[in-house]
């Protein structure tokens, strides 16, 4: 298994400075030192926060996170959450 200042790496993207926070109730992934987006799954209800996209490296980081954890949803649907707060989907 391969880590990211203590978070788990994406499986296609080991190198890049991104990582993944699992606990079971929640993924975290985090891009840099900054928490991206939290997908918190509570009462069979699936939320879904997103701080922001930041830089074409963290949106490219958002995508690579999706298809491995929400393969449902892409770039797009979560960029329109920015700022919404946890919001469900």
């Amino acid at each position: 298994m391969y880590y990211y200042n203590g978070f788990k790496r994406l499986r296609e993207h080991k190198s890049a400075q991104c990582g993944v926070y699992n606990n079971g109730d929640a993924v975290e992934f985090w891009s840099y030192s900054t928490k991206v987006i939290t997908i918190l799954y509570k009462a069979g209800k699936r939320f879904i926060e997103c701080t922001g996209t930041y830089s074409p490296t963290t949106r490219r980081q958002i995508g690579w996170f999706l298809r491995e954890y929400a393969p449902d949803l892409n770039y797009y649907d979560v960029k329109n959450i920015v700022g919404r707060g946890s919001v469900a989907l």
